[in-house]
């Protein structure tokens, strides 16, 4: 079975909601005062990928991110077309503080990575920037191996071409940039990306995030040797210390090798073989870092509408996950 015949899609709905929190130890800044920065993020719109409009529902979140006025907010991919979304950008720009783009593979639906990130207003692909005495990292899996082993950038629904095992691959520039952007930074690490690179169900299509995990490895090794926990203005590379997913539509944390990954749910709906199931209400989270060492995520709850099956409820939740982790 394909992954697209399991479950696709996600997006975000208005209406009330229920809130969770997650507090999730991370190692202490080396040095310095305590700085603390809050984000919004939101996953997996999908405006107009069933035909369906989700502007009302991106409101929901956007709604919520006026209110609270966070540091900044992010989306992590899977959130429009670059045509007939132009309703949805009037609702991102109502935020007036920075704003943040991940790359999914449902972007380049219709267009090439070029068109959707002018849409966007996004200047690179991949990236990285500081802010409130953390290292910010964003990165593009959206390429395929072809059959004779070249990379080829996602665009026009080119994905669907091919098998899974040759799905949501990172170019080696990207992977250089990235050990190199790794080792020079000297706060704690926060990753952002669309497809996961651990914790999916769908191990064959998750490309080569081996050479990835290796990365964070080597980086978080070297900054342990060198006496760094979190980061240290002295000298010594900071480590990698969370990591947000989309791409599965599901509500997952682990830990591996010392960093918390999370797969962030679909802000709309979960795809299973049997079609779309979506949400009442949109689904995001807001999330609070400080340097001291803690994590809090304040996600959102909700319920299926119309009603599903009792096996969907079962396995895949309307949730942003409540875990309460101390580690």
């Amino acid at each position: 079975m394909q992954r697209r015949d399991f479950f696709k899609g996600m997006g975000v709905a208005a209406g009330s909601v229920a809130i969770y929190q997650n507090s999730f130890s991370i190692p202490a800044f080396a040095s310095g005062p305590a700085q603390t920065i809050r984000f919004g993020m939101i996953s997996d719109l999908h405006h107009l990928q069933f035909g369906r409009e989700e502007v009302t529902r991106l409101s929901g979140f956007m709604d919520d991110v006026v209110k609270t006025n966070p540091d900044f907010i992010i989306q992590c991919g899977d959130f429009c077309r670059h045509t007939r979304s132009e309703g949805i950008m009037e609702q991102w720009n109502r935020f007036k503080g920075p704003k943040y783009h991940v790359l999914g593979n449902h972007d380049m639906d219709y267009c090439g990575k070029e068109a959707i990130m002018q849409f966007w207003g996004m200047p690179k692909r991949y990236y990285s920037f500081d802010q409130g005495g953390f290292h910010f990292v964003i990165m593009d899996r959206n390429f395929l191996k072809e059959d004779d082993g070249r990379l080829t950038h996602y665009a026009s629904s080119n994905w669907g071409k091919l098998p899974a095992p040759k799905r949501s691959f990172t170019d080696q520039e990207q992977l250089e940039w990235l050990r190199a952007d790794l080792l020079q930074a000297r706060f704690p690490v926060v990753v952002f990306m669309h497809q996961p690179v651990y914790l999916s169900d769908f191990p064959l299509e998750i490309g080569n995030a081996d050479e990835i995990l290796s990365i964070f490895d080597e980086v978080n090794f070297k900054a342990t040797q060198n006496g760094s926990r979190a980061g240290s203005p002295a000298g010594s590379p900071a480590k990698v210390v969370a990591v947000f997913m989309g791409h599965d539509h599901d509500d997952r944390y682990g830990q591996r090798n010392g960093v918390h990954y999370f797969m962030v749910n679909s802000a709309t709906y979960v795809y299973t073989k049997d079609g779309a199931y979506y949400y009442k209400d949109p689904l995001y989270a807001f999330v609070t870092l400080n340097t001291s060492g803690k994590m809090t995520i304040e996600g959102r709850s909700t319920i299926y509408t119309p009603a599903a099956p009792e096996q969907v409820v079962s396995r895949f939740p309307t949730r942003i996950s409540d875990h309460q982790i101390k580690l």
